[in-house]
């Protein structure tokens, strides 16, 4: 009954108002795309009108008898209604290269823009206390035509002629609360293909919710905004059009960056309004982007008489060039907007992004209620078709791969292999090849059993071990694992110093290895918000693989037994989370983010030979500044507060190696790797990328990067370590380096380039060689990069 009562509600006014006024849409006559932002003046009316919405859609009321329509770049149109015999009306572009008009001295659009600028902290929605809102949001795929087309792309393109490749719709009640807690709950979905997906595309989360940010980011690219501080100096602004909407004056600016740039810009029209000289809308692409093109346009509307609020978001994405390229067209849709609802913290879950499991499918009244427009001929077709297709191959088992490849496994039947163990690559091991089997929620729903077995062809050794994994549902992300290990690991890295990714290069050049036979028990969770918790414990068996002996109350030995507890706390500034197919990701941020991981030796648990307290702390923080591109930095710091074994201590912080001379970030470069050894140390890592401030135009773009790298530790009892070789870094290590990204660039898969890189890095100071050519290191770095 609500439905029905809801339903009729709209029916009628629909009705009403589709008798009182006539909807137009406003295209290029060349290219049949949309015009948005159109001004729209109603004759009769002086200082009345309207304008084009991001869809080219005006509606004007049948009391009007003549419109003038016009647009920057176009010819402007005057139009008697009662002439006009479809709701297609169509503008000519003109040509026009007009300079900067100049008066007494100042560029009129200079002045404009500083008021934009001024008025930033009142315009900015986010500075609101708290909003809610709902959106309808719709993205499609389709073969970018515009570009032209290989055979093979032909083929597609002549099979997709009356549908795009892909379709999907979402309705969506969001909510904020200053300063920086949301939730997106999705309430409908639809997807092209999929019965029931368990995933949902916002549109309006590929682009920021509002053009107030200093820098606009998009893809991880930092573009500068056009109204931040100084834009003046970076960008060239041309008033093209002003014109009077109400009470209000609306200013069209077009601004593109300055010929000698040095950051990543854009180009468009931005429209403010003198009322608070806020932003009503804007139309901005990337400039000179590569094989990634990006446009985004808004539409805000005031409301409450007080604040301006998005309207409208959409986006076009065009990924590749040349010979085939796609193109992903987002459309966001705002209703239903409260300012300054009487929110609180608890109203906000520990994940932003919701997906209930009640959530409304396909067949949801909601559409009809949220749809700005019913579907077209063209999308129809494509779900018609992709469902048909979908139905075919049975694409929603390809749904249940998702939480695997993000373990690194390849879902089959019963079991998941583990990609893992399949092929690795180190200086003791040589090749390592393995396999790894878990099984998967075919067996049991929240539980895996898995094991692995592996060979390395230069140690001539098997490796192996088994783990029993329990995720336990909840927003608090709870898992157990319970493990047996009979492997290698390498000296140093047991309080986390290395990633267990094969493809990370500072795996590569692992040399000294202790052999482990451990059992242990792990935990994390999710225990408040921006805060993660994990707790374990391990008894492991060890024996060096390389001449060394640890003197122990006097006593030389080679082999022992280690029990400890551990216990980290890592702290997300700004963290965000959402949760999609079933698995809980971070959004990646600039934000700091704290790690503490505690150690307690237990003594005489197992058999256990060691008491001792071990703490490790890191801190990783990204900032931008601007003209001079992005800092980022590494403080790592470790103690130790008694002695003991080579395996237990802290090394391995060095990634000098002529064979495999890659750079690796968060590592000294001109360090070998078991140089120095430390029960306690302080190393930082500075890396500014300039980007490419230095040279933006043509072929030759390389990212520019400065390493400025320290550290310093100390060794307590250093003749405790007998038959091995190591140095202490009582004096502090100063290293500096330039790295040149992207010199050389492979094209690949038409969405962009693998780069090559270069870099040069010294040692200095106390710990400065006798040889100076030994200071130095020379290395590769490796990218992708869209540009």
């Amino acid at each position: 009954m609500r439905y029905l009562l809801l339903f009729t509600l709209l029916f009628i006014n629909f009705v009403t108002f589709s008798q009182t006024n006539k909807k137009f849409i406003l295209i290029d006559n060349s290219t049949d795309q949309v015009i948005p932002f159109a001004n729209v003046l109603f004759n009769e009316l002086e200082n009345k009108g309207t304008s084009t919405d991001i869809d080219g859609v005006f509606y004007v009321s049948n009391t009007i008898k003549t419109i003038t329509i016009s647009y920057v770049g176009y010819e402007t149109k005057v139009l008697k209604l009662n002439e006009i015999n479809s709701q297609i009306i169509r503008l000519d572009s003109k040509f026009s290269e007009l300079d900067e008009v100049v008066i007494n001295g100042e560029n009129p659009a200079h002045r404009i823009i500083r008021l934009a600028i001024a008025n930033k902290t009142l315009n900015k929605p986010k500075n609101l206390n708290s909003f809610t809102y709902k959106s309808y949001d719709k993205v499609f795929a389709d073969i970018n035509e515009d570009q032209p087309l290989n055979d093979s792309l032909k083929d597609v393109s002549s099979f997709f002629k009356d549908s795009y490749i892909f379709i999907t719709e979402t309705i969506a009640k969001h909510k904020y609360l200053k300063p920086r807690f949301t939730v997106d709950s999705v309430i409908a979905r639809r997807t092209s293909g999929f019965k029931s997906p368990n995933f949902a595309v916002l549109a309006n989360s590929l682009q920021p919710f509002s053009f107030y940010d200093e820098y606009i980011s998009l893809f991880e690219t930092n573009y500068l905004n056009p109204i931040s501080s100084g834009s003046t100096n970076k960008y060239k602004f041309r008033l093209k059009d002003e014109y009077v909407k109400g009470q209000d004056t609306v200013f069209v600016i077009s601004f593109v960056p300055k010929a000698n740039r040095n950051f990543e810009g854009l180009e468009g029209l931005l429209y403010i309004n003198s009322n608070q000289y806020a932003v009503e809308s804007v139309d901005a692409n990337t400039y000179n982007s590569g094989k990634i093109d990006f446009t985004i346009q808004q539409k805000y509307k005031f409301i409450d008489n007080k604040y301006w609020f998005p309207e409208q978001l959409n986006f076009v994405i065009i990924l590749g060039e040349g010979f085939g390229s796609f193109k992903y067209v987002g459309k966001s849709y705002l209703s239903e907007i409260i300012t300054n609802p009487p929110l609180q913290k608890k109203d906000f879950p520990l994940v932003a992004l919701t997906i209930p499991d009640n959530v409304q499918g396909r067949n949801s009244p909601y559409w009809e209620l949220y749809r700005k427009a019913p579907l077209d001929i063209k999308e129809q077709r494509t779900y018609v078709l992709i469902d048909s297709i979908g139905e075919e191959i049975k694409l929603d088992k390809f749904l249940k791969w998702a939480p695997s490849l993000a373990k690194w496994r390849i879902p089959l039947k019963y079991v998941d292999l583990d990609l893992k163990h399949l092929i690795r690559y180190n200086k003791y091991e040589g090749t390592r090849l393995g396999l790894g089997l878990y099984t998967n929620d075919d067996v049991f729903k929240h539980v895996s059993i898995g094991g692995y077995s592996a060979y390395g062809f230069k140690d001539h050794t098997w490796k192996y071990g088994g783990e029993i994994l329990i995720d336990v549902p909840g927003e608090k992300d709870i898992s157990v694992s319970l493990k047996y290990n009979n492997d290698l690991r390498e000296t140093g890295s047991y309080s986390g110093n290395t990633v267990d990714n094969p493809l990370v290069q500072r795996n590569w050049i692992a040399s000294q290895m202790d052999a482990v036979e451990s059992i242990s028990i792990h935990t994390e969770m999710k225990l408040l918000r921006n805060i993660n918790w994990n707790v374990g414990f391990n008894t492991a068996d060890v024996t060096p693989l390389y001449n060394y002996q640890f003197i122990n109350n006097g006593l030389p030995i080679t082999t022992y037994t280690n029990s400890e507890i551990n216990v980290g706390i890592g702290y997300h500034v700004n963290e965000q989370l959402v949760r999609t197919f079933g698995i809980t990701t971070r959004i990646p941020s600039d934000a700091p983010v704290f790690n503490l991981i505690y150690s307690r030796g237990l003594k005489r648990t197992f058999n256990s030979d060691f008491s001792y307290n071990k703490l490790r702390f890191t801190l990783d923080h990204s900032f931008i500044t601007k003209g001079l591109g992005k800092t980022t930095y590494h403080l790592d710091l470790g103690y130790i507060d008694t002695a003991l074994p080579y395996g237990l201590l802290f090394t391995g912080e060095g990634t000098l190696d002529k064979k495999i001379p890659f750079v690796v970030r968060n590592y000294f470069q001109t360090i070998k790797p078991y140089e120095f050894l430390s029960d306690r140390y302080a190393n930082l890592f500075i890396t500014h990328n300039f980007g490419r401030l230095f040279n933006n135009k043509g072929q030759f773009q390389p990212d520019v990067l400065l390493y400025n790298n320290f550290g310093i530790g100390s060794l307590d009892q250093a003749s405790y370590h007998q038959n091995i070789e190591f140095k202490t870094k009582d004096e502090l290590f100063l290293e500096t380096g330039l790295e040149l990204q992207n010199i050389i660039k492979i094209p690949y898969l038409n969405i962009g380039y693998l780069g090559m890189g270069i870099g040069a890095f010294y040692r200095y100071g106390y710990h400065n060689l006798e040889t100076s050519s030994d200071n130095f290191a020379f290395k590769y770095s490796m990218s992708f990069t869209f540009k």
